[in-house]
């Protein structure tokens, strides 16, 4: 999603907007075996406040990915809901203006007090939480966004159910499905062979 400052009006701007395969599955291409179905459109709104624009979003979408124990994949539901402040790169913080030793596009959060009297219209986007981004000063492009919070978004380990068994290390049979037999196999160290005809009284 691509938005011009100048549609920003007064009143705010919402947008709601397909979000390009390509997008999500660019995002997931390095992850481990996630792969996109579908998604929703992203609904955003946007509201200009002292030069700066503070963004809401929210999209969802259906992945799948291989479960880590016997591969069968797994539908993976993703709900993302994001608050951003986008500050000219006039406006964005210099490598000066950090921290020592910081980086200098670090996210900085800025304080009520920069709003110029205008936090009422901001305080429904809780800006003691949203986190600063640059921009051009001329256009939004949420893309990156997307990408970025889909993989903050992906769980760590996906399995198809807690008791999932797994795959058989000897011959790759989903034990979830049948018992090969494998597991109840205990292979004798020949060294110790002669110790188990040994009887004990």
């Amino acid at each position: 999603m691509l938005v011009k400052i100048e549609e920003i009006q007064e009143p705010g701007l919402k947008k709601s907007e397909p979000i390009k395969p390509e997008v999500l599955s660019s995002a997931l291409a390095d992850s481990e075996g996630f792969a996109l179905v579908s998604s929703s459109p992203l609904q955003a709104s946007f509201k200009k406040v002292s030069g700066r624009v503070f963004v809401q979003g929210h999209f969802s979408a259906e992945l799948k990915a291989p479960c880590k124990r016997c591969t069968t994949d797994v539908p993976v539901p993703v709900n993302v809901d994001f608050s951003l402040r986008m500050v000219p790169e006039a406006l964005a913080p210099r490598a000066d203006d950090t921290v020592e030793g910081a980086v200098p596009r670090v996210r900085r959060k800025y304080s009520k007090k920069e709003d110029d009297g205008q936090a009422a219209v901001a305080a429904s986007f809780e800006l003691d939480e949203i986190d600063a981004e640059p921009f051009n000063g001329k256009t939004i492009d949420l893309d990156p966004v997307v990408r970025e919070q889909v993989l903050l978004a992906l769980p760590v380990s996906v399995v198809c159910r807690d008791d999932c068994k797994g795959l058989c290390s000897t011959c790759g049979q989903d034990l979830n499905e049948q018992d090969c037999g494998h597991g109840k196999v205990k292979e004798v160290d020949v060294r110790l062979a002669k110790l188990k005809d040994i009887k004990l009284n």
